[in-house]
């Protein structure tokens, strides 16, 4: 894992629902950030983890066989256009690809111009949209990169 990064344990959760909440219009659950934090869980051909960035943000995913999709990607406000985003994206491919999966998937709000820049920037490509997705005028875009 680089340096500044870790796997996430149970013990992050506070810290992740802080985030959310500080970050995001629909942040997740108590229950759906304990599940991604149940220390890496791994059940057969699936796998639920995060990846942390000290006090500045983190990127929760799931895989099964050789996909995997972003389910959050948050950094704090205060801590964002440093590069922990891109940190967080890469350290997560490297993690996806070693464990043998080919394909990341992830979905943003189309009016979220920064990070669908970065996005872009990381080599994920828009193959669908999903119309009013996050609500009236809101819809989602459906991106996937090949690793």
């Amino acid at each position: 894992m680089r340096a500044g990064l870790r796997f996430g344990v149970p013990e992050d959760k506070d810290f992740i629902m802080a985030l959310e909440k500080d970050a995001l219009r629909h942040p997740w659950s108590e229950e759906a950030v304990s599940g991604l934090l149940s220390h890496d869980t791994e059940t057969g051909n699936s796998r639920k983890f995060a990846v942390i960035a000290e006090d500045a943000g983190y990127i929760g995913l799931s895989a099964v066989l050789d996909e995997a999709e972003v389910g959050n990607i948050v950094v704090a406000p205060s801590k964002r256009n440093k590069g922990i985003g891109r940190d967080l994206i890469e350290a997560a491919c490297e993690e996806l690809k070693a464990g043998g999966v080919t394909v990341l998937y992830l979905e943003v709000e189309s009016g979220n111009a920064p990070a669908v820049h970065l996005y872009e920037k990381m080599g994920f490509t828009v193959y669908n949209t999903r119309k009013d997705y996050y609500g009236q005028g809101f819809d989602a875009l459906l991106m996937r990169k090949l690793l």
